[in-house]
């Protein structure tokens, strides 16, 4: 199933990552660095407000692309969506992703990885969140 939301402002894709994971944060800046200005990154926890369509539960599973158009592409397949837009000929050679049980395996890798993401890489301090982000995702008082 294929979610939609509303397009983005100026019709630029969105990658919506947890801004409380260091792992998150720096692949969100690598990827919209590769699309060469073709997606903007966001972290969920102030990007989710423009995409209502989105549940933070379901935010917070995986990374997200809300695309030109609101088409929402999850984990894995938003990656090889990424880099498809930014450097075609990668991502061209991306899409054996799409390849049944390839596309498992890689969403089953990529979903342990996101589950065990704050373990693994570790969290952004409170105090390096910008405009209170990490307030709202963990409910804390604001500063």
């Amino acid at each position: 199933m294929v979610l939609h939301t509303r397009a983005p402002d100026k019709g630029i894709p969105v990658i919506m990552y947890d801004g409380s994971c260091k792992l998150c944060k720096s692949q969100a800046d690598n990827l919209a660095k590769l699309a060469k200005g073709k997606v903007r990154s966001e972290a969920l926890q102030t990007a989710i407000r423009h995409f209502p369509e989105i549940s933070e539960a379901e935010a917070l599973k995986e990374i997200k692309m809300v695309g030109e158009t609101g088409q929402v592409y999850g984990g894995a397949e938003a990656i090889v969506q990424l880099i498809n837009r930014g450097q075609p000929l990668w991502g061209k050679l991306l899409y054996p992703y799409y390849i049944p049980g390839l596309r498992q395996l890689s969403d089953s890798l990529y979903a342990w990885v996101a589950k065990n993401r704050y373990k693994l890489f570790g969290k952004v301090p409170d105090d390096a969140c910008e405009d209170g982000a990490c307030s709202i995702h963990f409910n804390l008082p604001e500063k």
